[in-house]
């Protein structure tokens, strides 16, 4: 029988990493003890903030509600959580369920912000216009890019100081991995523990609390700590390139523990070396909301497929030709 190297008891949790075991106690200490480290060493938060917590249902976003929760008080912080019903029947009620089941029991409010209220559609009617497009852009990317426009609104709208996500070094690496292929160096350059994207004062700013942290480890604590989060995935992740790029990550891992921490510290590396392109903040023509372009992805995709919005956009910018942004 494993023993915890720390008191001898039985061990339940094995860090590879490490090459250590450790019991449920001094695990779930080993875990708060990181958690507590990021925020202060990397100064994620600030005494007398207001911290949202995007918060979608899982795993990752729950524990990091929860983390935020139980140490506001030594932190100095508000804490409340912001989530996003996409829409997506069958998955995203059984998410929300658990969210409230632990929000209710730490006490601690939510904000719900829907893709209907802000947009007029759910992701299940955009997926369906979607297909009969022939799927030029992926339900993923669209999805992605409306949920971080309700997020931003809605933690903005509710005084929030600054946006706490429950990205992983599971998450983290996969995106850098993904990032490398497209060769998409600005996405490399721009997301680390603290979100580079800031600079616009619209743009609440994002942090990543469980940046260092990985996902087995995330999923343990919340066994530990009776966190409840349904077994259920999104129906459209079949669509998304990171499926895979998942799958080879975890087994390189355990071929060889320590990878993603080595991958992680090459991104590190990069962001501090590479000379990041200089860029005035400027708005979208449509919404006013900060954009690095014109027009800004969510009223791009909007346009994309709802047509009665396409002509708002376009009595502003003009005729849309969406062959220029690889969507015909």
């Amino acid at each position: 029988m494993a023993k915890c190297y720390v008191c001898g008891r039985r061990a339940s949790v094995y860090v590879s990493y490490l090459g250590d075991y450790l019991c449920s106690e001094h695990f779930a200490e080993y875990f708060e003890r990181r958690f507590l480290e990021a925020v202060r060493f990397y100064k994620l938060v600030e005494r007398g903030e207001r911290v949202a917590v995007a918060v979608s249902g899982g795993k990752d976003s729950l524990t990091t509600l929860y983390l935020f929760s139980r140490f506001a008080g030594e932190l100095g912080v508000e804490v409340f959580g912001v989530a996003v019903d996409e829409g997506i029947a069958g998955y995203r009620e059984y998410k929300l369920e658990a969210l409230r089941s632990l929000a209710g029991r730490l006490g601690v409010e939510i904000i719900v912000g829907s893709f209907k209220e802000y947009f007029g559609f759910t992701l299940d009617e955009a997926v369906k216009a979607l297909r009969e497009k022939g799927f030029k852009v992926k339900p993923c990317s669209v999805c992605g890019v409306l949920r971080r426009y309700v997020m931003n609104h809605a933690a903005r709208e509710a005084g929030a100081d600054k946006l706490a996500t429950g990205h992983n070094l599971d998450d983290e690496v996969q995106v850098f991995v993904m990032n490398a292929l497209k060769n998409h160096v600005e996405g490399i350059l721009r997301e680390g523990i603290v979100s580079e994207r800031a600079e616009e004062g619209d743009l609440v700013p994002r942090i990543k609390p469980l940046y260092f942290i990985p996902e087995k480890e995330v999923l343990a604590y919340t066994l530990i700590r009776n966190i409840y989060t349904p077994f259920v995935e999104c129906p459209y992740i079949v669509y998304a390139l990171r499926h895979p790029i998942r799958h080879w990550v975890n087994e390189v891992e355990d071929s060889s523990p320590g990878f993603k921490y080595r991958v992680l510290a090459v991104k590190e590396l990069a962001r501090k070396t590479a000379r990041k392109p200089s860029r005035k903040p400027s708005r979208c023509a449509v919404c006013g909301e900060p954009s690095s372009r014109p027009l800004c992805k969510t009223c791009l995709y909007r346009a994309y497929l709802d047509e009665r919005y396409r002509r708002v956009v376009e009595e502003k910018v003009g005729k849309l030709r969406f062959s220029t942004y690889g969507l015909e």
